[in-house]
């Protein structure tokens, strides 16, 4: 497989059937549901059925795309899904995973937004083709390729007024005009677009008639669109969101999520919404410590959204993912941003990434540019060039093509960018919770009775319950059913027991360089019945977030 490259959705799709075909023991291949425009949702689930349903284990989400121009997220979750499918049978990692969890994958959360940011003459859109919250444009420029080309890039006017200069540095680029600045030759820069209802003087930046954000219309802390651009007219108020409610909600298995965006290579996590010293502790120091385990593996920083990639410092998103996976439903969800041109260039990993594209200085735009012209693709940039506006008369068309350098990696770089997030995905599904058979034991009493006792334990580092917020929200604790073999009774206890909720490792810490390790990972049964010689006694232990399992004993004289 080469992953240095886009998928089409006729190209997802023909490769998802060849998958579904060649890996049949391992991968069930169905559909989360229908985009706005009637395209399917392709939803791979991933486990080996021979060890279990995928209901019957615990489980890790990853979609992508949820974003219409941010396509490197499909890559990466095809390129997980690859290496579990691949790896089957020869990696003991990967085959102990999929054997004893599930995988629950969409590579394309938003396929009718992808298919416009892929076309022969592309359309950047932030979500859904869905003319939203107007059915017209409204006034103002609308981004679109003018000049037919296959490109969305800038355009640059002329006036003293304007906002930028051409570069001190280097010619090619624009440079922010001073705040003092004045007598030079100024532009005013645009991006490459259509003004509607231009009245010859005054031009705005439009809202776009496609106005949907899908990541701001899921439930948590939805807002209307006075308070929340993009939200939709209701949570879940789009096709594509309202089926990955659905679904992950109705899978209680889910213990940990990951969605796959684009830009900036950084991993965020909850709250987006409010600072940390509101978090339950607990959950927040494993967050932190799934955090510092992302940054060994990816090389990507984790932060706070709240604390470290707020747009605005004044200003919180809500109706986001990871928030509501996390608030409502306990899941620990963690947002990628993929792909970081500045880093690269620059080698300024650790900045402040919001404040950074607020104020940088211009030598890192010059590095970005030589960086671009070397390893992006041959229009990674483009050299000014005139153009007769149908409106605007005489302007010109230049600068970034963003698509393949700041919004995705180019060609070249997407596969090794998929590829970092591999381990990470393993490192989750060892982190979640496991049943394990501690002891199972029959000893025989007098008059045909016997003593059952069993220890259960949890061998995960997530608790039963996943997270302390799981727990608040309902979690149903572990519970054992009894399969008594024919002519047997109980004499103590009763067929269906619960055993609590079985802590993890997650909850311990050390303090003051002193470890504390109890057994709240364990959790015992007993019972007596009364039962014929030689038979088999079946003991079904679940947990809707640890899964399943099943042990029997033979009952000896």
């Amino acid at each position: 497989m080469n992953f240095n490259r886009y998928f089409t959705n006729d190209e997802l799709k023909t490769l998802l059937d060849e998958w579904a075909e060649k890996y049949a023991n391992i991968l069930q291949l169905g559909v989360l549901g229908k985009s706005y425009e009637g395209k399917d949702i392709h939803l791979l689930t991933i486990t080996n059925p021979a060890t279990g349903a995928d209901t019957d284990k615990p489980a890790v989400w990853l979609d992508g795309n949820i974003h219409a121009t941010e396509i490197a997220g499909t890559t990466t979750a095809l390129r997980v899904a690859w290496a579990l499918l691949s790896q089957y049978g020869q990696d003991e990692q990967v085959t102990r995973l999929v054997d004893s969890s599930t995988f629950y994958i969409v590579p394309r959360l938003n396929p009718d937004g992808a298919a416009w940011a892929m076309a022969e003459r592309p359309k950047y859109i932030r979500s859904g083709t869905r003319p939203y919250p107007y059915e017209d444009k409204m006034e103002g420029l609308h981004a679109e390729d003018i000049d037919g080309d296959g490109r969305i890039l800038q355009m640059r006017i002329p006036d003293p007024n304007g906002d930028w200069k051409i570069s001190t540095l280097n010619p090619k680029l624009m440079e922010k005009r001073g705040p003092d600045e004045t007598g030079g030759q100024y532009y005013r820069l645009l991006p490459e677009g259509r003004i509607e209802d231009y009245d010859g003087y005054l031009i705005k930046i439009a809202r776009q008639l496609q106005g949907l954000d899908f990541n701001r219309n899921f439930p948590f802390e939805w807002r209307p669109e006075n308070e929340q651009r993009g939200a939709g007219p209701y949570p879940t108020s789009e096709p594509e969101i309202r089926a990955a409610v659905d679904f992950v909600t109705s899978h209680p298995n889910i213990n940990a999520a990951i969605a796959y965006h684009t830009f900036s290579g950084v991993i965020l996590r909850p709250y987006g919404t409010k600072p940390d010293d509101e978090m339950d502790a607990d959950d927040l120091w494993t967050f932190k410590a799934i955090g510092k385990r992302a940054q060994e593996l990816t090389g990507y920083k984790t932060v706070s959204v709240f604390h470290d990639f707020k747009y605005h410092p004044k200003e919180v998103i809500t109706g986001v993912f990871d928030d509501w996976a996390y608030h409502q439903l306990g899941i620990y969800a963690y947002t990628i941003e993929l792909w970081d041109i500045i880093g690269r260039a620059t080698g300024k990993y650790d900045r402040k990434f919001i404040e950074w594209f607020r104020d940088h200085p211009h030598e890192d735009d010059v590095k970005i540019y030589e960086w671009a012209r070397e390893n992006g693709p041959e229009d990674a940039y483009v050299d000014w060039y005139e153009f007769e506006h149908p409106q605007l008369g005489k302007v010109e068309l230049g600068g970034w093509n963003s698509m393949y350098t700041w919004r995705n990696p180019p060609h070249a770089f997407m596969g090794e960018e998929a590829e970092r997030n591999v381990p990470y995905v393993l490192s989750l599904a060892e982190m979640l919770p496991r049943l394990s058979v501690h002891t199972l034991e029959a000893t025989p009493l007098q008059d045909g009775t016997y003593h059952l006792h069993l220890v259960v334990e949890n061998t995960g580092f997530f608790p039963t319950f996943t997270s302390k917020m799981g727990k608040k929200r309902g979690a149903r604790p572990v519970w054992v059913e009894v399969e008594l073999p024919e002519g047997a009774q109980f004499v103590q206890g009763k067929r269906r027991t619960e055993l609590g909720h079985l802590e993890g490792r997650s909850n311990k810490t050390a303090l003051f360089a002193f470890g504390v390790s109890g057994t709240d990972n364990r959790a015992r049964g007993q019972w007596v019945i009364r039962a014929p010689q030689g038979g088999t006694v079946r003991l079904h232990v679940r947990s809707d977030r640890a899964g399943k399992l099943q042990a029997e004993v033979t009952l000896s004289p």
